[in-house]
């Protein structure tokens, strides 16, 4: 689908704040809170938005984020990003080009928790290697 300039505007916004109300939204961009609910509910039926999600402060109760950075052994891809998308613990599956094939953003209540992610990642025939990096600061 094509997308026209306001679409991609209402999608940096609500990139930028997934919550915001549609009349929010429309005064931010200069458009109806009605001509807005119409373009997203359009945006989220040809599948360019496929979801909402929450982000976590570091200040919540013990958890904690992370990034995976993971090398794929088999081939095609597809299963293996599926696969470690369902673990629990993973929020986001990225798949990337280059040296790394997909980056896993996770939340983990702790270290250990991290550490038993990580090696159950490695535990699988589809993976090659994967990496875990505690993120310090988000912005």
């Amino acid at each position: 689908m094509a997308l026209d300039r306001t679409d991609k505007r209402i999608l940096a916004a609500l990139g930028r704040n997934a919550r915001m109300s549609f009349a929010a939204l429309g005064r931010q961009i200069n458009l109806s809170r009605t001509a807005v609910q119409d373009r997203v509910t359009r945006l989220e039926a040809e599948g360019v938005i496929r979801g909402y999600r929450a982000e976590i402060s570091e200040e919540a109760g013990g958890l904690m984020q992370a990034l995976l950075f993971v090398e794929v052994a088999a081939r095609p891809c597809e299963p293996a990003l599926q696969w470690l998308a369902s673990l629990e613990g993973v929020c986001e599956v990225f798949s990337l080009s280059g040296e790394v094939d997909a980056v896993a953003r996770c939340i983990v209540a702790s270290p250990e928790a991290l550490a038993g992610l990580n090696d159950r990642v490695m535990s699988s025939d589809m993976i090659a290697s994967s990496r875990s990096h505690i993120i310090l600061n988000h912005r």
